[in-house]
């Protein structure tokens, strides 16, 4: 086959060839991985941040030196202009427990809120 149409169809199938690939299929792959890493990552980057701050909150209001976190639900937060973590924490110590809110823009950056308002002694809780 000779001519425009062999030429063109031999362009295309030039492309199609394993092991070719072209530069603007290389940029669209990393603009990817990185809008889908930055998803994902801010909440792994921001979690010790969560409980550091839940942590330090729950020993001032239970009055308790020794407590325990734990990660209960966390989620990417979009704002205008903001970009952030949510993250649900449950904590115990001294037979107490309370539930916090955080939300952090960084791992430096995090405010524990109290989901209940109230502390709960373990005892008063039905099994």
């Amino acid at each position: 086959m000779h001519g425009p149409i062999h030429e063109r169809w031999t362009h295309c199938d030039d492309r199609r060839r394993p092991g070719r690939v072209r530069p603007r299929d290389v940029v669209a792959c990393a603009v990817l991985a990185v809008f889908a890493g930055a998803c994902t990552s801010i909440v792994v980057q921001n979690s010790p941040g969560a409980l550091r701050t839940a942590e330090s909150r729950a020993r001032f209001e239970l009055n308790c030196p020794n407590v325990t976190a734990t990660v209960l639900s966390e989620k990417v937060i979009q704002g205008w202009r903001f970009e952030g973590s949510e993250h649900t924490i449950g904590v115990r110590g001294c037979g107490r427990e309370q539930v916090y809110e955080t939300f952090c823009s960084d791992a430096s950056d995090c405010n524990a809120i109290s989901q209940t308002g109230r502390v709960n002694a373990l005892s008063d809780l039905a099994p």
